[in-house]
């Protein structure tokens, strides 16, 4: 199995962790699930003018709960005879990327207690049902085919890597116009490109390489 999906997840998992927006005063370093309720206070994004919430930051970690568990799913034995094997992982490789997978998925869901009334808040509502999507969709990833499982890699690295790099193109004028300086972008958000951009082209070349070759 290649190790370079992995790889590519830890390294946008990490990158959504770390410092999207990044001044040297650490108090104004904010990573994506910080800037995900930060947005929520700015003037465009209340009145609507401005196209971001909540949703656009924690899209790239709803991505990352189905993208890990369709690296678990590399992990089992398809061939085992009982059906429950054949579709759980195998290796504690596959079991730490379930659990990372729920580790992102933790991170969309809203915050308690709004999570208790979210289906019903407007605030709240697409988050909720897109991190119930997410939940839905982690354990179907483990039963999709390897060539199905490679096509649905490569639409969630496009769309974590468009929505990252979305929601930062809008967002950065902004934030410096506030700061009246020019915000510099943190290391935390290069990472989760290149993380998504990498299990991108992983997911690239195992569909075609071999069919190059």
């Amino acid at each position: 199995m290649s190790r370079l999906l992995p790889f590519s997840l830890l390294l946008a998992l990490f990158g959504f962790w770390m410092p999207w927006l990044a001044l040297p005063a650490g108090a104004l370093q904010m990573n994506a699930y910080e800037l995900s309720e930060w947005v929520t206070f700015l003037p465009g994004v209340f009145t609507g003018e401005l196209p971001l919430n909540r949703l656009s930051f924690l899209a790239p970690a709803a991505c990352l709960t189905v993208l890990f568990a369709l690296a678990a799913a590399r992990t089992r034995n398809s061939t085992a005879k009982s059906w429950l094997r054949a579709v759980l992982p195998q290796t504690w490789l596959g079991w730490g990327q379930l659990l990372l997978a729920a580790l992102c998925l933790s991170a969309v869901f809203p915050y308690y207690p709004y999570i208790l009334t979210a289906y019903q808040e407007p605030e709240f509502q697409m988050q909720f049902f897109v991190a119930c999507a997410a939940m839905l969709a982690a354990p179907l990833a483990l039963l999709l085919p390897r060539e199905v499982g490679l096509l649905t890699q490569m639409v969630l690295a496009v769309i974590g890597l468009g929505y990252s790099a979305w929601a930062m193109w809008q967002l950065w004028p902004i934030a410096s116009e506030l700061m009246k300086t020019a915000w510099p972008l943190g290391w935390g958000w290069w990472l989760t490109l290149l993380g998504f951009a990498l299990a991108l082209a992983e997911g690239w070349g195992s569909v075609f390489r071999p069919r190059l070759g």
